[in-house]
């Protein structure tokens, strides 16, 4: 069983100040919480109008879902008529006859927040794939400033999702887009702008210093039917497994509109939006608002497992591990080092089943409290482990509190950052570059492999927190055939590590070695930049019984 990191930290405090005062971030003195809204998309595709849109912004707030939290509505792709001589925008009249900023002033008016669309490319995606012509041409790519000031100040919208069909077809670098995109946002000197990368899968780490939030996957599969939809989800969760040191205060990993209310049954609607909320996700409804069951109100409104969602820390949840067909999933709430945790066990199973949490995975000395937070109930303090039944493709979701903590200890390599993690260049994946694999010798059946053959393809541990400063053992545990060499450095202190060879396939060897910490959190850095590492399992510190 992989055991829970109490701090659960995706960025060390030091990048977190460095990313809010960065060139490409838009500056705000409270870092955002996922955004909660709604997307024309899911419902209605490119079919969207003015009154539509505005019976939608009516039932955000008449339904009681701008009241729940559910604040931004964001029109999607379909309004795009070409542009004009001068390359302003032009927006097809017939379907939105008052034009964007009426529209937006109208979402303003009820006191909601206005998103609105575009592409990083030349052409957009309805005009490849939904038989929307005038979009040809109506991407940013050629216009970033002019539309963004239209977008922003002229029209006044406050959210920006851009897409990347044209981007793709035209080989663009994603980094470069999306980065220019950001810097015609700052400058139209607004701080409030929320801005969506929408490109598919995670778009390298150098997003998470310039957007709001990236989309990780593929879209939730459209086939009706809740089998296909349900496998497509469980696919999102697995593709986010990994990526929690991404997530950020202000810095969220997307994994799509929600499907909730549209064709799933009961319990895979709660599991759907319950792993939403626990991996810190935005939560952009895709229903029609205006025919909202009492059934999926109950679900989307739930003020203590949104409150999960919003959590200021900002953290997203860690695989603990899975087993039987059963995910165990948790992350810390109100603070990297608090005592309170958010549990979600989810039932992959048609039939129903039994499982636990243990304290211990969660680095929990003693008795806990936990709460239901679907029933919203408390359920009492319990020794060792929380169990529960839960129903074919359910969840439990939980919130549990201890009354003490101890330190994490073990630190696995899937969970550090991973610098060049998904690197592209021109919409292509480069290759050699560090990710996890499977591997079923070590802890948590997981390992990071291609480290190093360059400076910048390291990985770091940026959640090694330390009571006092001091000296430690730090054991590292790895594999290789080959004999290798790495590059160890704690808070820029470089070891130099040689012979590090396992003994073969399979095989996991440690090395120990005594490191000096500071108090409170440190960087711990795996690289090799002339040749390769060895592949890390993890990294063990005794922060809780330092005796050096």
């Amino acid at each position: 069983m992989r055991k829970l990191s109490l701090g659960l930290v995706v960025l060390s405090f030091l990048l977190v100040t460095m990313s809010a005062n960065s060139k490409g971030k838009s500056h705000t003195s409270t870092p955002r919480t996922p955004l909660m809204g709604w997307a024309s998309w899911n419902q209605f595709g490119a079919k969207i109008d003015e009154a539509l849109i505005k019976r939608q912004a009516d039932a955000m707030v008449s339904s009681g879902l701008a009241a729940a939290g559910f604040r931004y509505l964001n029109i999607d792709d379909g309004f795009f008529n070409l542009r004009y001589p001068n390359g302003t925008l032009r927006i097809d009249s017939i379907k939105f006859p008052h034009g964007m900023k009426y529209l937006a002033d109208y979402i303003h008016s009820k006191g909601l927040k206005a998103g609105f669309y575009s592409e990083a490319g030349e052409n957009t995606c309805g005009s490849q794939y939904s038989g929307q012509p005038g979009g040809v041409g109506g991407g940013l790519y050629g216009h970033d400033q002019q539309d963004i000031d239209l977008f922003f100040k002229t029209w006044g919208f406050d959210f920006l999702k851009v897409d990347y069909c044209g981007g793709l077809k035209q080989k663009l670098d994603e980094k470069t887009r999306y980065t220019a995109i950001r810097k015609a946002m700052n400058n139209t000197g607004r701080i409030d702008i929320n801005f969506n990368v929408c490109r598919w899968q995670f778009p390298g780490t150098w997003v998470t210093t310039i957007a709001d939030s990236w989309r990780m996957s593929q879209d939730i599969n459209f086939v009706p039917g809740s089998k296909a939809r349900w496998k497509s989800i469980i696919g999102i969760i697995n593709q986010n497994k990994f990526l929690a040191p991404y997530a950020s205060p202000g810095h969220y990993n997307d994994m799509d509109m929600l499907e909730v209310g549209r064709g799933l049954s009961f319990e895979e609607d709660k599991s759907h939006f319950a792993m939403w909320c626990i991996l810190s996700s935005p939560l952009a409804l895709g229903l029609d608002m205006t025919k909202i069951s009492d059934e999926t109100k109950s679900i989307i409104t739930n003020p203590e497992v949104i409150a999960i969602n919003q959590d200021p820390t900002g953290l997203q949840a860690h695989l603990l591990f899975e087993k039987d067909s059963v995910q165990v999933w948790a992350k810390h709430l109100n603070g990297r080092q608090s005592k309170e945790f958010a549990v979600a066990l989810l039932n992959l199973k048609t039939t129903p089943t039994s499982a636990s949490v243990s304290w211990k995975d969660l680095n929990i000395v003693g008795s806990a409290k936990v709460r239901d937070l679907w029933a919203r109930t408390d359920l009492g303090t319990m020794e060792s482990e929380y169990t529960a039944t839960i129903p074919a493709h359910g969840v439990s979701l939980v919130k549990v509190t201890a009354q003490k903590t101890k330190l994490q200890e073990v630190f696995e390599a899937e969970y550090a950052w991973i610098n060049n993690f998904n690197l592209t260049e021109n919409s292509e994946i480069v290759p050699d570059q560090a990710r996890p694999l499977t591997d079923a010798a070590c802890s948590g059946r997981t390992k990071v492999i291609k480290i190093g053959n360059r400076e910048d393809n390291y990985i770091e541990f940026r959640d090694v927190y330390a009571a006092s400063a001091g000296s430690y053992t730090l054991v590292l545990y790895y594999t290789s055939e080959d004999t290798k060499t790495a590059t160890l450095s704690v808070n820029g202190k470089a070891f130099s590590l040689a012979g590090l060879n396992s003994g073969g396939k399979g095989i996991v060897a440690k090395k120990s070695l005594s490191v000096k910490l500071n108090k409170g959190y440190n960087a711990i850095r795996i690289s090799n930049a002339k040749g390769w590492a060895p592949d890390i399992d993890k990294i063990e510190i005794n922060l809780n019984n330092n005796k050096l």
